[in-house]
């Protein structure tokens, strides 16, 4: 039996994935999974904890109460210190102020040459209509640069892509890039996009590449940034980027794993034959009736975002069963218990977690320990009943074999 050449994507969920996250890739240390995973491709939250395992250099016992402290303590909190004791705070409200006067005059500006437009002939309407204008500044400071100073300062300390071990899985941190909508990427290997090409100088670091993943845009504003990139003609270029979270494009991680990708087109094209698909990004919705614009706007989101990972889960399932992939595993936070074929008898059950709130407030133990125990035990339960192999194959290995 050859040896499976595994890709692992870690989805977004805020602290409770990262939570969740945390026990999978506990059953998959004690498994010897990880040994096998080749990428590592994160989302929002699972970029935080995606990316603290790939720079860990430790044992996993140690990474466990990393990560448990930082969920414990939550990054709401020091975000707010960080507003109080810098100059960011003072930066993000300077920026707000600039950008909303010159906004302001833009949308006046423009609607006023579209009333005046009507008293123009109407072949000559269209030239005195303003649609492309926007705000020649960027947003150069935010609650999302806060945020990134509390990653670089308090969570990664400061290190970078390049900081990472070659000898661990190559890590891919998913952003997205709302001028183009398509996906951007962040690894040791190269970072960037298919439209704008490969970042000239990824001297990247960590705390950037997780807060471009994590700003989830109704909360954070996208970062603003100018960077040159290398196009595939040879030529260097300057290019405006807008990056929110990597959920808004793909909340599953799974587009770097694909395997009818092509390095002509597409960046960290990786040799994949299997995919494990660690999901925490919803559960079981009931919302409120939908009466206020913001309301309605809010669910009409998350009902697209919802259908859109069941979709790729779809297609995930369909590439296994057209012989593409050699096998898939979805260890899934809303996994329906009665399903499973080998349920642990003091399984942790979706009722009893899928709703815990997708933000990075600070987390009570007990739920830190509700999640993680709940995506340990899916993930055993599930390679267990649907990848055998994977057991044979450490046991075939184990010193009393």
């Amino acid at each position: 039996m050859s040896t499976p050449k595994i890709g692992l994507s870690l989805s977004g969920g805020g602290s409770r994935a990262i939570a969740f996250h945390l026990g999978c890739l506990r059953a998959l240390h004690e498994l010897g999974v990880m040994d096998k995973v080749k990428v590592l491709s994160t989302v929002s939250g699972g970029s935080v904890i995606g990316t603290l395992y790939a720079e860990h250099q430790g044992s996993f016992s140690d990474f466990e109460t990393r990560v448990r402290g930082i969920l414990s303590r939550g990054l709401v909190k020091p975000s707010i210190k960080k507003i109080l004791t810098t100059t960011e705070g003072l930066r993000a409200v300077y920026c707000w102020a600039l950008l909303f006067i010159v906004n302001s005059f833009i949308f006046l500006v423009s609607r006023v040459t579209w009333l005046f437009s009507f008293l123009i002939p109407p072949a000559r309407r269209h030239e005195w209509r303003v649609t492309t204008m926007g705000a020649p500044m960027r947003r150069f400071a935010s609650r999302t640069t806060i945020l990134r100073r509390v990653f670089d300062e308090e969570v990664f300390k400061g290190k970078r892509l390049s900081d990472l071990c070659p000898k661990g899985p190559l890590l891919i941190v998913n952003a997205a890039d709302l001028r183009t909508g398509s996906a951007f990427y962040y690894s040791p290997k190269s970072s960037g996009s298919w439209r704008f090409g490969k970042l000239a100088k990824n001297d990247v670091t960590l705390a950037q590449a997780v807060t471009a993943s994590a700003a989830y845009p109704i909360a954070l504003p996208a970062l603003d940034e100018n960077l040159a990139f290398d196009k595939k003609d040879g030529s260097r270029r300057v290019e405006r980027v807008t990056l929110t979270d990597g959920g808004v494009y793909d909340n599953l991680g799974l587009a770097p794993l694909w395997p009818d990708r092509h390095p002509e087109v597409s960046l960290n094209v990786t040799d994949i034959d299997s995919i494990i698909c660690c999901r925490a990004g919803y559960g079981l919705r009931f919302d409120p009736p939908s009466q206020s614009f913001f309301s309605r706007f809010s669910s009409a989101f998350t009902c697209v975002h919802n259908r859109a990972q069941n979709a790729a889960t779809k297609r995930l399932y369909d590439l296994c069963s057209s012989g593409h992939l050699q096998n898939v595993l979805v260890p899934y936070l809303g996994q329906s218990d009665c399903r499973l074929e080998f349920p642990p008898k003091d399984l942790v059950t979706r009722e009893d977690t899928h709703d815990y709130p997708t933000n990075f407030s600070a987390m009570p133990d007990e739920w830190i320990e509700k999640l993680s125990l709940r995506g340990e035990q899916l993930t055993k339960a599930l390679i267990r009943e649907h990848w055998p192999g994977l057991l044979e194959e450490r046991e075939s290995f184990s010193p009393q074999a």
